[in-house]
């Protein structure tokens, strides 16, 4: 665009940056630089008329100052909003990350208070450990030997039935 007349170059820029429904971003942020660039224009346009070409000259490089302008604050503002989304992002990517570490280091004292329990059942139990009988379960013995008074005992030498007449 470094390349055409002043004209050219602010025409160009002006019917680029014109506001569109889909862009809301920049829209308030130029409407002010392309209003006077589009002045600027009418104003050329209006001396080249009364043969004025010198000032129409003049007008048309205010245009384009006015119309890259406009393009500069319209970068300006697409870059704030592309800065915001990624802070936005970053921030909740950063939620994300101080979560996953609270969960770790729950994880790692539960895991630190299971390895001193476990530890501590240990030496207090010297090598002990549980096992699970069940009643007539043959291939079990007894942990206490039997009296022959507790008639549900089945393995009393005695029986459930051996008082009876």
């Amino acid at each position: 665009m470094a390349q055409g007349d002043d004209r050219a170059v602010a025409e160009a820029l002006v019917a680029q940056l014109a506001p569109s429904s889909a862009d809301a971003t920049r829209g308030p942020v130029t409407a002010e630089a392309l209003t006077r660039a589009k002045e600027a224009l009418e104003r050329a346009t209006r001396l080249r008329r009364s043969g004025d070409e010198a000032h129409a000259k003049a007008a048309d490089g205010l245009a384009r100052e006015w119309a890259e302008t406009a393009r500069d604050l319209a970068r300006a503002a697409e870059a704030e909003s592309t800065a915001a989304d990624l802070r936005r992002r970053a921030m909740n990517e950063q939620a994300q990350v101080e979560r996953a570490r609270a969960l770790l280091e729950e994880g790692v004292a539960r895991v630190g208070r299971l390895r001193a329990q476990i530890d501590e059942a240990h030496r207090a139990g010297g090598g002990r450990r549980a096992v699970e009988a069940h009643e007539g379960d043959p291939a079990q013995a007894p942990t206490k030997p039997s009296d022959g008074k507790n008639p549900k005992d089945a393995r009393s030498p005695l029986g459930a039935d051996a008082g009876a007449p």
